[in-house]
């Protein structure tokens, strides 16, 4: 499983819906997330100017997360709604030592300017 950040505004009218009838989003979404083979690992609320809500979820492909995430942002709830891959420091270990592997193949357009 990979493990991936959303981060997301609610809509004036989400807001609104909650101030009418207080509800735990969580226990609501978690059927969602399994439908999509997602757990959440964090589900959270902040005060930040840009976006009042992010989520810890596991998933086992970008397809899922970006289909559900459509889902959600179609719905209207949301004003913003973004998903980002996230790594172990591990994991974005490796992906360096991929790229540091094979970073002889990577010819710049300024390399290839001056060839010529």
């Amino acid at each position: 499983m990979q493990k991936y950040i959303i981060t997301g505004k609610n809509s004036q009218e989400t807001a609104a819906s909650m101030l009418n009838k207080p509800q735990n989003r969580k226990e609501i979404t978690d059927p969602l997330a399994k439908a999509f083979g997602a757990e959440f690992v964090e589900f959270l609320y902040l005060n930040h100017p840009e976006f009042d809500f992010m989520c810890v979820v596991m998933a086992k492909k970008d397809e899922d997360i970006a289909a559900v995430s459509n889902l959600i942002y179609a719905s209207g709830a949301f004003t913003t709604f973004n998903w980002y891959r996230a790594f172990e420091a591990e994991e974005w270990k490796n992906v360096y030592e991929l790229a540091s592997n094979n970073m002889a193949s990577y010819i710049s357009a300024k390399q290839k300017a001056q060839e010529e």
